[in-house]
């Protein structure tokens, strides 16, 4: 597969050296990501201008056996949220907390050697603690009172051992001074969620996380589809996948494209998605050498539409089961047997 995917290097020890981003796909995770420290990609070479377009979140995926969680701390400066999400799979049951926050009301960490990510209210708290040189993420989850829906309370240990499960780690560029970093992991978890009176166990045999570390000073405007899926294979590894196609520049170079399997991380090539029957119809993610061949059937959705003249978003967020392919690095096949993930189509202009 040499050629069609992206190389895999040691990492520095931060993200910007210099004032230039140090581009490429990393084997660890920074020590430092220092995004501010870059050449402002602004005609005004000003801190606050470059804090405030700068777009950072954390968001984590998470599988029980028959539960999917989605959980967001996500900071656009100038649209700000946090975001609970349990999907009880058997059922196709959703049930929903997202609450729009003020921009300095979020942390985000610029390092997950230490750092936090968190968000608090007097009903709504979300605090995440970053150790991976102790191999640990842990999570503490309290929303009370909240329009009229169940109190949930959740404590969540993931085991982010970047030796033991391969993260894929890039900085890709979208133009000469812009750029976005991101750290994806998928790894073991444990823990409980109680929603209401319901208690949810994830087990060290069943309990799966992904994590998004993400910071991007995005195009004008922001337009990418994405997906991603994790379970097991028949013969009881854990499997899972990240695929995206975005604005980046040189794909094949420069992209966040993987398979995980029992730990190892496998690069993938560029991928297209479409959707010839709408976005509540099959979609379709390919590569164009044969590495990537899936069909994505949407169960459930989420849609986003605002337009308020300078502000437009548009997002298409389903829950669903994939089927088809991917080959790892060597080209062995593969085989997704309708393994539960989500996608997005995303639209930003702000």
């Amino acid at each position: 597969m040499d050629g069609l995917r992206t190389i895999i290097r040691s990492t520095p020890e931060k993200v910007v050296e210099n004032g230039q981003f140090s581009l490429g796909c990393y084997q660890a995770p920074f020590k430092e990501v220092n995004f501010l420290h870059a050449n402002s990609p602004y005609k005004i070479d000003l801190e606050l201008v470059k804090k405030l377009q700068l777009r950072e979140w954390q968001a984590f995926q998470i599988r029980s056996k028959d539960y999917f969680f989605m959980i967001a701390i996500y900071n656009a400066k100038k649209l700000a949220l946090v975001q609970f999400i349990v999907f009880d799979i058997r059922n196709n049951k959703k049930i929903r907390y997202e609450k729009k926050v003020p921009a300095w009301k979020l942390q985000v960490p610029n390092t997950l050697f230490g750092g936090e990510a968190s968000y608090s209210s007097k009903n709504f708290s979300i605090l995440v603690t970053h150790d991976v040189e102790r191999h640990k993420l842990s999570m503490d989850i309290e929303i009370k009172n909240f329009q009229k829906l169940p109190d949930v309370k959740a404590q969540i240990t993931g085991q982010h051992d970047v030796e033991a499960f391969r993260p894929m780690v890039v900085c890709l560029p979208f133009s000469e001074k812009r750029a976005m970093y991101s750290h994806k992991c998928l790894m073991p978890a444990v823990g409980q969620v109680e929603i209401g009176e319901q208690k949810i166990i994830l087990s060290k045999e069943e309990g799966q996380l992904i994590i998004d570390d993400h910071k991007g000073y995005y195009p004008f405007p922001t337009r990418y589809d994405w997906v991603t899926g994790m379970g097991f294979t028949k013969e009881g590894k854990r499997i899972g996948f990240n695929l995206t196609h975005n604005q980046a520049l040189e794909p094949i170079k420069y992209n966040e494209n993987c398979l995980w399997l029992d730990g190892e991380l496998h690069p993938l090539p560029p991928i297209t998605v479409s959707r010839p029957e709408g976005y509540k119809g099959t979609w379709f993610i390919k590569d164009e050498f044969g590495y990537v061949d899936l069909a994505f059937e949407p169960v459930v959705h989420t849609a986003v539409d605002v337009n308020l003249l300078l502000f437009r978003s548009k997002y298409q967020g389903p829950y669903g089961y994939f089927e088809g392919f991917l080959k790892d690095q060597k080209g062995t096949k593969v085989n997704i047997d309708r393994m539960f993930g989500m996608g997005e189509d995303f639209y930003l202009r702000i």
